[in-house]
């Protein structure tokens, strides 16, 4: 049985040729210049959580903890070794992790290309060309978070290069050390996301395009489906410790239906990337309409023709569909992702399926073209260069959109109006911006849309507190906690509202009940601490303290508030330990300065105090009693020398 995939017009050359450089430099040069815009991009959304206020990116001992501690967020140890280690080499500057970004995205480009050329699928330089530039990989490139998207799908691509390279060698022994390679790359791609668990199922699935599948060709995936069930059931365990709250309540048919209107989504978006939104509004299925009947019926239905018509069109078709469904079974629904509370779609969720709808579309144009007069072909090859053309110039227009949150937040409202997300967290950035006013009417919005969702009222509630107006936030706190018990934001600021009104006791019970619900929350544990502080239970703001640098022991504020705690009950010597670490992490805090000045001056060392006292007026020449106590430290300075001289 031959192992040759289809036969059709090969327009690339052999590999190595100088045609073959050249055809690989241009989609290198395809990606580089459609996403030249992002060196003008920031951080967005949640890249502060996963990279830039990521504890563990920080520390020294970061790479053990994230391959043997169960303390990152998720289990994808591979893409946090690449952020870690090039933390290290442009920290918070934004363009380093960009650049990396895109050169992933080239290089997976280049490997897709030749991929295709090994399956001998006519148009592969053109397919290849199209996911180069195609709008809806934005979100994956453009967002520093979904370098989980790139670093698991190069590794993906090399499973399958490998694999076909075990498919394709003679000898027993070089099949085998492919095929190795191929399993190591699945796991390292597992590694950097789970989303690309179905895998073993294309492997199989390009087996049986090629040839008849054998009993020996599924026993040989065996150790490709051990190995990706055992890092699914780790990542749902993570999944399953970091998630606040359940994603959604769902039954399976709901699931089910949501999946099936997920695929014609999907292709809809790879045919026509037009109104691509960062965040898509949320679906509400109701199972008792016909019309969400429809998408499922549409599936089945076209699976059924291209399983007839196999004999007649040949497989590729059912394998391109087949692939571009299987691809998507992670992100259908059917399993929770805690993204799925406020859309159960997304760009980044299409990054390994668009391979399945624009690589059966350019081997139909390359054989159409085959067929075609000169004339006619010229035309479809101008033809295929305007809309390369366009889509890159949409995936630039797209890039501009991550220049920083408010300019994605607009950008979202503008393509999907609908989206209650969009206005809520424009509303949160526009808050830590300090433009409450602009917040709260944003807040409103989302709230005439869609009043169940607690999370806007936390936000409403936090404009309402900075504008002082703290009785009516605690009236939306209160309101969140009713719409949605187990979100801890809501018992965060509720305790905040009711500290600043007077009412320590119930902001005691709030603090603690957010952290029942997210443990690991330093600043909350900082804040009960402080709240301790002033009911005069310092053991128990000392030891709330200590529990918040148990988590996170580069939070200067709660050094500093250990470090006062600590004076309080006289243990002065590690109270000034704290002072120094204080300084260490925020050497601009000015009353650390002149606390740790008077520790010092009362233990008689004169001139370190007056260091700290003169550092601190540098700092804050308007801090109460600074002045006051240096002169005091230099009055004894100069006693001292006197009484050295006599």
């Amino acid at each position: 049985m031959s192992r040759k995939g289809p036969q059709g017009p090969q327009e690339e050359s052999e590999p190595g040729s100088a045609r073959d450089w050249l055809r690989g430099v241009l989609l290198i040069l395809a990606v580089l210049v459609s996403y030249a815009p992002v060196r003008h991009a920031g951080f967005v959304w949640d890249d502060d959580s996963f990279l830039t206020e990521n504890h563990l990116i920080r520390v020294s001992d970061g790479l053990r903890r994230f391959w043997f501690s169960g303390q990152p967020v998720d289990y994808w140890p591979l893409t946090s070794t690449t952020l870690w280690l090039e933390w290290r080499l442009w920290g918070p500057n934004p363009l380093g992790y960009h650049v990396t970004n895109v050169l992933l995205h080239a290089a997976e480009t280049v490997l897709l290309w030749r991929i295709l050329v090994r399956l001998r699928i006519p148009g592969a330089f053109l397919a290849a060309a199209l996911f180069a530039v195609h709008p809806v990989n934005v979100e994956s490139v453009a967002w520093i978070t979904q370098r989980k998207n790139l670093v698991a799908m190069l590794f993906y691509l090399l499973s399958i290069h490998f694999f076909i390279n075990a498919e394709d060698a003679p000898p027993q022994g070089r099949m085998r050390a492919w095929h190795g390679l191929s399993l190591v790359a699945f796991i390292l791609a597992m590694l950097g996301k789970g989303s690309v668990a179905m895998l073993p199922v294309v492997l199989l699935g390009i087996v049986a395009w090629r040839r008849p599948l054998t009993r020996r060709d599924v026993l040989r995936m065996t150790p490709f489906f051990a190995a990706g069930a055992a890092l699914i059931l780790v990542n749902l365990r993570f999944a399953q410790h970091s998630a606040e709250s359940i994603a959604r309540h769902a039954g399976f048919v709901e699931r089910l239906l949501g999946a099936a209107a997920a695929v014609w989504f999907y292709l809809g978006k790879a045919f026509l990337p037009i109104h691509l939104s960062f965040v898509y509004p949320l679906w509400k299925i109701r199972v008792s309409d016909p019309l969400w009947w429809l998408p499922l019926a549409a599936a089945v239905g076209l699976t059924a023709v291209l399983w007839q018509a196999r004999k007649t069109w040949g497989r590729g078709p059912l394998f391109a569909w087949g692939y571009f469904c299987v691809s998507l079974v992670p992100v259908m629904g059917f399993t929770d992702v805690y993204f799925m509370r406020y859309s159960l779609v997304s760009d980044h969720y299409e990054h390994l399926a668009l391979i399945g709808a624009i690589a059966p579309a350019a081997a139909a144009f390359a054989l159409w073209r085959a067929k075609a007069s000169r004339l006619l072909r010229f035309a479809a090859d101008a033809e295929a260069l305007i809309v390369i053309a366009g889509l890159a110039l949409m995936t630039s227009l797209q890039c501009a959109t991550y220049r920083n949150l408010e300019t994605l937040w607009r950008t979202n409202i503008e393509r999907s109006p609908e989206s209650w997300m969009a206005y809520n967290n424009l509303a949160t950035y526009l808050l830590q911006k300090g433009r409450t006013e602009e917040a709260e009417a944003l807040c409103r919005k989302a709230l005439a849309m869609d009043a169940s969702h607690a999370e806007t009222r936390v936000s409403l509630g936090i404009a309402l507190a900075d504008e002082g107006r703290t009785e009516e936030a605690i009236t939306e706190y209160r309101a969140a906690i009713a719409l949605q018990p187990d979100l801890a934001a809501s018992y965060v600021n509720l305790g905040n509202a009711l500290f600043k009104v007077g009412e320590a006791d119930e902001a005691i019970l709030n603090y603690r009940k957010a952290l029942e619900l997210s443990p690991n929350e330093f600043k909350v544990l900082d804040d009960l601490g402080m709240v301790y502080v002033t009911k005069g239970r310092t053991a128990e703001a000392i030891a709330s303290f200590r529990r918040s640098l148990a988590i996170r022991d580069d939070f200067a504020q709660a050094h500093f508030n250990l470090a006062n705690a600590l004076h309080t009950v006289g243990s002065n010597a590690e109270a000034k330990g704290e002072y120094e670490r204080t300084l260490e992490l925020d050497p601009r805090s000015a009353t650390a300065h002149s606390n740790l000045g008077n520790m010092l001056l009362a233990d008689g060392l004169i001139d370190e105090a007056i260091a700290h006292y003169r550092r601190a007026l540098e700092i804050s020449p308007e801090t109460p009693n600074l002045r006051r106590n240096l002169d005091i430290a230099l009055g004894r300075q100069e006693v001292r020398s006197r009484q050295e001289a006599h």
